[in-house]
């Protein structure tokens, strides 16, 4: 088991958790070793002043640890549908999205795995030096083979996921699968840590009591009334650790919903921006076909100025002649999407759509925006989801209804969403 220096870089700078999970696990760990080497040269009675210190410090650092964690796997997926970032930056926010959640969980695995097998060999030297009967030091060693299990499942799980590659995974909505599974992937994972994070902390504490009674002919017994509450406070600690956790693995159930079907993100640099287009009806897709902007600064096709009809018509048919020689076969029905304000009088749209329907022989389709909504979530509040576009096929039929006849390009949408069809003739 190993970690780049990668892993640690972006859990180090996943501040202001990120250096108190790592600074917290690594302490962790060395206590649990501490705790093991004091425990070989405890005398026979048992647990001692040291061992119940290396005992309280080994799981208070890592139910710290674990809360820790847990903060920044909640932040890791809040950054990948943070709406306010801009859409330049959206690819590098991923990638260090990913890479956090990465190597967090592969962090908290590794953690997990010496301490559990040092407290477990702990908790079996003192248990049985302090004359407990062999089936509890039997369970000790279990539950504590339970924490190494479950630590080395989590490594081996994120070593060999896919997460550090959630920016390869195709197109847009091949994407957002790959990010919603990639969220699904801790459900099960977190869920397992926080019930071993709780079950060795009571483990702890029981053991503490256990050991402080000691065997009836042990004379001059330790303080029990002492160890009672130092128990007291290793499942405080421990109980701390998995209610910390339970907002993370709540959100780990509930993932932050992305664009499913057809939805995509609205990309303003080509078109209108997203709050003025119309509503969005049934999506037919969201990218995959030349898009013309059409609003106050003239006309645009995929971001790139026209001069008038004419060019425009130009420009299409060059991207049909490319389609051609790239996948040797002709191009038959293109679809044009049309980006336009719903306030957009049809006066200055119906000739661009007569021209791709009569001259360039494609079909249009209307580029709409989702409302915009905020969800709920346990461990950061309320999060504003970015507003969702895609397209519809525009209908057109000989007995439609002329587009002529409706005021705005946001009348012919709402008109279209509720099932109608249209003819360019009036």
């Amino acid at each position: 088991m190993h970690l780049s220096p990668w892993d640690l870089e972006f859990l180090f700078e996943a501040g202001p958790f990120g250096p108190v999970a790592l600074v917290a696990l690594c302490a962790s760990v060395l206590a649990s070793l501490a705790l093991a080497v004091a425990a070989l040269f405890a005398r026979r009675s048992g647990a001692t002043k040291t061992t119940r210190v290396l005992m309280a410090l080994t799981f208070g650092t890592f139910a710290l640890g674990a809360i820790a964690v847990a903060c920044v796997l909640a932040h890791a997926h809040a950054a990948i549908l943070d709406p306010t970032r801009s859409h330049e930056k959206v690819g590098l926010a991923w990638g260090r999205a990913f890479g956090e959640i990465h190597a967090a969980w592969l962090v908290l695995g590794l953690a997990l795995v010496p301490m559990a097998g040092f407290s477990g060999g702990a908790f079996a030297l003192l248990a049985r030096r302090a004359g407990t009967r062999r089936p509890f030091v039997v369970a000790a060693a279990l539950v504590c083979a339970l924490g190494v299990a479950t630590g080395a499942g989590i490594y081996s799980h994120f070593h060999t996921t896919n997460v550090p590659l959630g920016l390869f995974c195709g197109a847009i909505e091949d994407r957002n699968q790959c990010i919603l599974d990639l969220q699904q992937e801790g459900r099960g994972v977190s869920s397992i840590a926080r019930v071993v994070i709780l079950v060795l902390a009571t483990l702890g504490s029981g053991l503490l009591v256990a050991v402080s009674k000691r065997n009836a002919k042990e004379p001059a017994a330790r303080d029990p009334e002492g160890t009672l509450w130092l128990g007291a406070a290793l499942f405080a600690f421990g109980l701390a650790g998995w209610i910390g956790a339970r907002g993370m693995a709540h959100d780990a159930r509930h993932p932050l919903p992305l664009p499913s079907g057809h939805e995509g993100y609205c990309f303003q640099w080509s078109g209108p921006p997203a709050t003025s287009l119309p509503l969005a009806g049934a999506c037919d897709g969201s990218d995959g076909a030349p898009e013309v902007a059409i609003d106050a600064g003239g006309i645009r096709i995929d971001g790139v100025h026209v001069a008038d009809i004419a060019e425009l018509l130009r420009l299409l048919e060059n991207k049909r002649e490319l389609y051609r020689i790239v996948q040797q076969k002709e191009l038959v029905d293109p679809l044009v999407v049309i980006a336009a304000p719903a306030d957009l009088p049809m006066s200055s749209v119906l000739p661009i759509l007569a021209a791709v329907q009569n001259k360039y022989r494609g079909t249009v389709a209307i580029l709409g925006a989702h409302p915009e909504r905020s969800v709920s979530t346990a461990t950061i509040g309320e999060v504003t989801l970015e507003r969702r576009c895609c397209w519809s096929k525009l209908r057109m039929a000989p007995n439609g209804a002329p587009l002529s006849n409706h005021a705005t390009w946001g009348d012919v949408a709402r008109a279209a969403s509720e099932g109608a069809f249209f003819r360019l003739d009036p």
